[in-house]
């Protein structure tokens, strides 16, 4: 209702956890003092090094005192410099956007409300991009690795799933990677007629489609490198693309097995028999490295 009011938040800056937070109608060093000591007493017998800016409370006399005779430590950021103490910073961007600016609250209380919803909900649910997804709890409880673990055993399980299924989808007792070595794309296009229509040197080569029949002689939809065996149709009604295997059951209009026979009786090539090529694995993207300040107040 046109009325401004002040929230000071702490912080913790290794598990962006918020530890406590108030609104109040004035932010004066007293209350400041106040907000503090109600977050350490959630967390008896730790001493972190505090973060703030140079707002008149914390450069106050009293407030350095405060902080003495509670064995803490205090950290100023540079004047006009807000990127010093960006995780604080991005904190409160977050609160505007997610929660402030979504509920308006009309009222003291109702802002009261609303933070504390959303606050609870920033700690135990919503999941943090800089900590590797992880809740900010998970993060302050040491839970991580427990937790990176378990995703690591369900993405095995899902690319075992997955490769079950291709088994399934794709017959048995063909090697068509040991297929594909043996005959290269320039071959292939060759054999149809097609390297002559094709422009451009090197291995990269553009041109008229072979698969959907380009009726334009100057067309340009169909891209092939001859160095890697890739071809790629940028024809929306054909967007064929894939290997050598994937060109010659397109144009002959094939499944992949009944393709791959025809391919070697055609070139005279032998029609290799195994188990195909494994899907490859990549490996999970460690998380970022944990910073050092342990709080952060505004």
């Amino acid at each position: 209702m046109g009325t401004f009011y002040s929230l000071c938040s702490i912080i913790d800056g290794y598990s962006r956890y918020i530890v406590h937070w108030e609104i109040r109608e004035t932010m004066k060093e007293r209350e400041v003092e106040v907000i503090v000591q109600r977050a350490r007493e959630k967390f008896p017998g730790e001493n972190p090094r505090i973060i703030s800016d140079n707002g008149p409370q914390f450069i106050a006399k009293d407030f350095k005192e405060f902080i003495r005779l509670c064995g803490m430590t205090h950290v100023r950021t540079s004047p006009y410099y807000p990127q010093s103490n960006g995780k604080k910073e991005r904190w409160y961007q977050t609160l505007k956007k997610e929660c402030i600016r979504r509920n308006t609250p009309l009222s003291l209380a109702d802002a009261r409300r609303v933070v504390a919803v959303y606050v609870e909900h920033y700690n135990q649910v919503r999941l943090h991009s800089a900590l590797g997804y992880l809740t900010p709890a998970d993060k302050l409880a040491g839970r991580e690795s427990e937790i990176f673990a378990a995703r690591d055993g369900k993405l095995q399980e899902a690319r075992a799933r997955r490769k079950a299924r291709r088994a399934a989808e794709r017959p048995a007792g063909v090697d068509f990677a040991a297929l594909r070595r043996q005959v290269s794309m320039e071959r292939v296009l060759r054999h149809l007629g097609h390297l002559d229509r094709l422009r451009g040197s090197g291995a990269q080569r553009r041109g008229p489609c072979p698969v959907h029949g380009s009726s334009h002689a100057g067309s340009r939809s169909f891209s092939v490198n001859l160095q890697n065996n890739a071809f790629r149709c940028f024809c929306p009604e054909c967007a064929a693309k894939g290997n050598v295997l994937d060109l010659w059951a397109a144009v002959q209009g094939l499944p992949l097995a009944e393709a791959a026979k025809h391919l070697a009786e055609t070139f005279g090539l032998d029609f290799p028999k195994g188990i195909r090529e494994e899907e490859p694995v990549f490996p999970r993207i460690a998380p970022a490295a944990p910073c050092t300040e342990t709080a952060t107040t505004q």
